[in-house]
């Protein structure tokens, strides 16, 4: 804005406000007029900062949106989280330096514009701490999204390692079998000419599949001791 005794120039970039609103409202109190440019910077100030509250209610609804999913044990889509922070963080950034420009006009405008820009700073101060709040919501809820990201994570990861171990177990148990298997496949010449009868092969095969149970048997006692140890000395 350029603000001259005998004009007021506005520039905008972009989608700004429609300052047709601002103007009506000046046409409708002339004696706001008298005052020259100071009462059009501050109708312009007004509408501006009058736009401010439909954003904060947009953001306050998908910031609503997202505390429900998070809180309610869900993974919300953190991208999501993150540009809603950062167009709060700039939404902050251009209402924030507003209130030392309202501070400087207000001490610098006649009496009779002081109670409008009053309620224009107030209002600003409020929408400036609403913002400040929002940020900092969203700061708590990519947080706590993160939090949930890690529990389900945690739980994959359990889930696998039960997997995995009941898969160990399994494999485990036909270990001996497997061992039987392979050493009565072998057809060396001592093996066929040793065993040649039932109660041969009973005696190979039962002792073969024992020693591997019995071993077995003791290698989870120790594992089973060598836990226990560590939980008692922990």
């Amino acid at each position: 804005m350029f603000l001259s005794p005998g004009f007021v120039i506005t520039v905008r970039q972009g989608g700004a406000s429609e300052l047709r609103g601002a103007r009506a409202r000046l046409e409708r109190r002339p004696e706001l007029l008298e005052s020259g440019s100071d009462s059009a910077l501050s109708a312009i100030l007004n509408q501006v900062v009058d736009g401010y509250a439909p954003v904060i209610g947009e953001v306050e609804r998908d910031i609503e949106q997202l505390e429900s999913t998070v809180f309610s044990g869900a993974v919300a889509p953190t991208e999501r989280i993150y540009f809603l922070r950062r167009e709060v963080t700039n939404f902050y950034r251009a209402v924030h330096p507003l209130l030392a420009v309202v501070a400087t006009i207000e001490r610098s405008v006649s009496e009779q514009l002081l109670p409008y820009l009053h309620d224009v700073h107030d209002n600003l101060a409020l929408v400036n701490e609403e913002v400040a709040a929002q940020r900092d919501l969203l700061t708590t809820v990519l947080e706590a999204n993160i939090a949930v990201i890690s529990v389900e994570q945690t739980k994959i990861s359990v889930l696998q390692n039960s997997t995995i171990e009941q898969l160990t177990k399994l494999s485990t148990v036909f270990l001996p079998l497997t061992f039987v298997t392979g050493f009565f496949g072998q057809n060396f010449g001592w093996l066929v000419d040793n065993i040649g009868s039932l109660g041969t092969f009973l005696v190979f095969g039962v002792g073969a599949l024992v020693i591997p149970c019995v071993a077995l048997l003791v290698w989870f006692r120790m594992s089973a001791r060598r836990r226990a140890q560590v939980i008692t000395s922990s």
